[in-house]
């Protein structure tokens, strides 16, 4: 008796180990991804359905009216259209696990005059079988023979020199990959890569497989070292050798009444890290300027600036560098030190009943003097002083102000800037300080405004209407960030759908329309 418990426990402990061992030892798909790729897509195709509003697809107008034209099909079976319109309301139904992610990516090696192109979509498998039938289906109709060797099926399916494509698949996965200028059999290169390792692809890197396990609904990576290792002359930019050890990873969402993206820059080494700080020209904004940019402004790029490292990494751009070595354009480079901002609002004029576009550069100074430099190199312009280190002439019938006051050195068209420059207060950015103060860079539409000075600017046109269709759905964005990271906050004008259905649904009712205007 005490054997046969033995015996039955032994068994057990056999089959969980077993059991632990082929989990263990079972490939995650997303390991075919190769190393190398300089950019990878990750997409989450169940939360975009879902948040489209597209999860019942047979509710759609257009599956109804693609219906109806697949009825009126004669070259088709009744069997193959119902196979079809299945697929549609079920794009499981394929085969393909729509409820994990699939990727996209592209890799390049070569020289940079005969780069070599490479890349491919993956879909994980979650009906093998039915993923069979889909094939059997599309190879029967396009003549193509596939092969499958070691629990590996596939076939190329184009050559269209210089670019070939091939289909290869087995119980994990689906790859569609292209090449460009392959010098190598795309079957063998397919092979080796549903063969390799973990450590061997993407997902080795801690980066890659960090931001690819988090679930969002979409993924980007991009890495800098295939870019910059088959260009001369990105390779030889003073922040080169940094950015070869780096990787950009960033994260977008669609959310209710919004599109938030994070990112975030990994080195592989410390010592990158520090190098790329080192050379690195931006700096925390103070947000000093924001109370002389209008409330109103519709477009805001600024940043913390070091004039003094901007000016010594533009110097060591090889062919470029060289030109810029003049005592009087490093004086003013030295001179930037601080905010620094370009802002562009929507001026009326009432005596043409129409808006003009005002733009104004504003900059931190510590060397006043740097004015006299720029006045001097525009000698022969109609340039009058109007003031103590203030200036202004007329381009093209606009009146331009340009001067220093208090340190800020400020060029611009717009009145009401010019107005907070001489100490009248105005309604400014200010209240908008969480997403300049303490950021090195920052970037600032108001949609509204930009739509606003298309209507001024521009006459009714089909084109000019769909750009105001689309402009209508968003409502202002915010991008800002560090060196390390960064946020990009997109409102929509709809605070309470989910902004992938708002984006959608606009673009339906355009497709729609523009169907219905080609049936007329």
């Amino acid at each position: 008796m005490k054997n046969i418990l033995r015996l039955c426990k032994l068994a057990c402990l056999t089959a969980l180990s077993l059991l632990i061992l082929s989990c263990r030892g079972k490939a995650d798909y997303r390991d075919i991804l190769p190393a190398d790729a300089f950019m990878t897509v990750g997409i989450n195709p169940a939360s975009l359905l879902e948040k489209s509003g597209a999860a019942r697809i047979d509710e759609c107008p257009f599956y109804t009216r693609l219906a109806a034209q697949m009825e009126q099909e004669e070259s088709m079976t009744a069997e193959e259209k119902e196979y079809l319109l299945g697929l549609l309301k079920n794009p499981a139904e394929s085969g393909f696990d729509l409820n994990r992610d699939l990727f996209y990516f592209m890799s390049m090696s070569g020289s940079t005059l005969s780069p070599e192109m490479s890349g491919g979509l993956l879909l994980p498998i979650g009906d093998k079988a039915k993923l069979d039938g889909l094939i059997g289906r599309l190879n029967e109709k396009s003549g193509t023979e596939s092969r499958t060797e070691g629990g590996l099926t596939f076939a190329v399916i184009g050559e269209y020199a210089p670019m070939q494509v091939i289909y290869a698949y087995d119980d994990r996965a689906f790859l569609l990959y292209f090449a460009q200028n392959a010098s190598l059999d795309l079957s063998e290169q397919v092979k080796a890569l549903f063969a390799q390792k973990r450590e061997d692809s993407l997902m080795g890197k801690n980066a890659a497989a960090g931001q690819l396990s988090d679930k969002n609904d979409l993924d980007i990576l991009f890495s800098y070292a295939p870019m910059l290792a088959n260009n001369p002359m990105l390779s030889a930019m003073p922040l080169a050798q940094a950015m070869q050890h780096a990787t950009a990873a960033a994260s977008v969402n669609f959310e209710k009444g919004r599109i938030v993206t994070h990112s975030k820059v990994f080195f592989d080494d410390k010592e990158s890290e520090a190098e790329m700080k080192e050379v690195s020209y931006v700096k925390p904004q103070t947000g000093a300027l924001l109370r002389y940019l209008p409330a109103s402004s519709i477009g805001v790029l600024s940043c913390g600036l070091d004039g003094k490292k901007l000016y010594a990494m533009l110097t060591r751009i090889p062919g470029y560098g060289p030109m810029l070595v003049n005592p009087q354009v490093e004086q003013v480079m030295n001179a930037l030190n601080g905010d620094f901002a370009i802002a562009f609002s929507d001026m009326a004029v009432p005596d043409r009943n129409t808006s003009r576009l005002e733009a104004s550069l504003l900059a931190q100074i510590q060397d006043p003097s740097i004015l006299q430099s720029l006045i001097a190199e525009m000698n022969g312009m109609p340039i009058k002083q109007t003031g103590e280190n203030a200036y202004s002439l007329e381009l093209g019938g606009e009146p331009i102000s340009a001067g220093v006051k208090d340190d800020v050195l400020y060029v611009t068209t717009d009145p009401l800037v010019k107005s907070a420059i001489d100490g009248t207060a105005i309604e400014s950015m200010t209240a908008m300080e969480r997403i300049f103060k303490e950021q090195a860079t920052t970037f600032y539409v108001d949609f509204e405004g930009v739509d606003k000075l298309l209507t001024s600017l521009a006459e009714e046109t089909p084109q000019t209407a769909i750009a105001h269709a689309m402009l209508g759905l968003f409502d202002t964005m915010e991008c800002y960030g560090t060196m390390e990271s960064a946020t990009c906050d997109i409102r929509m004008t709809d605070k309470e759908q989910n902004a992938l259905k708002s984006i959608c649904d606009q673009i339906g009712q355009l497709i729609g329309q523009c169907m219905a205007e080609t049936q007329m």
